[in-house]
């Protein structure tokens, strides 16, 4: 017993210093890990914010060109005027005539303005929503090429009259245009009209025109 209390005497205190230096050198360790690991998740984190940022001054770039461009494009409106609707003859047969107007509501100017065939072929500058065929054709085209804010362009459209049904006429036709702003940027255009002469001889109110769309810088 005494050799027992002995040697416990002698060696517990070897014993518990090993201990504690194993303890420590598993804390040290783990802990070592630990700081590894926070290290690269704040390097990760800070990786991510600085992606972040550089896509938020990519997307405040974009909308400050955009802002710009903004102020810069010409913007048509459709100008109908049921006064202006004539019937007329051409080439031997009854037609009617309308004046299609194109008011710039737009901050600044347009130029190089065009009608633009909505398909193949130069007959195809409109196309008819009830009609298989397009039936509208250009009698007098644009009355010039650039517009001014609040400046209007007109150009007229004809239709054959059918003989058949009373001669009766309800249509909505689409068309488009195109332009260039003062920067030279390219944009095209859609308008929607409607017109009979049977109902309401003359334009429908149901109408629209489209936000120009770039298509090319």
């Amino acid at each position: 017993m005494g050799n027992m209390i002995k040697f416990l005497h002698d060696w517990l205190p070897i014993i518990i210093a090993a201990l504690s230096l194993i303890f420590s050198s598993t804390t040290s360790k783990k802990n070592n890990k630990q700081n590894n690991l926070y290290r690269e998740k704040m390097r990760e984190f800070e990786i991510e914010k600085e992606k972040i940022r550089r896509q938020e001054r990519e997307i405040d770039e974009i909308f400050m060109q955009l802002n710009s461009r903004s102020n810069l494009i010409p913007y048509f409106h459709l100008i109908l005027d049921d006064s202006k609707i004539e019937k007329i003859t051409h080439n031997g047969s009854e037609q009617i005539k309308l004046v299609i107007g194109l008011i710039n509501i737009g901050k600044e100017s347009a130029s190089n303005i065009m009608i633009y065939p909505m398909g193949k072929g130069l007959n195809n500058y409109f196309e008819t929503l009830n009609e298989e065929e397009n039936s509208y054709f250009i009698y007098d085209y644009l009355s010039q090429y650039f517009a001014l804010p609040k400046e209007c362009v007109t150009f007229s459209i004809v239709k054959e009259i059918p003989k058949d049904n009373d001669g009766k006429v309800i249509n909505f036709v689409k068309f488009k245009i195109r332009f260039k702003d003062l920067l030279g940027n390219l944009y095209e255009q859609e308008f929607k009209f409607g017109y009979d002469n049977y109902i309401l001889n003359g334009f429908n109110l149901n109408n629209s025109s489209s936000v120009p769309c770039l298509i090319e810088e």
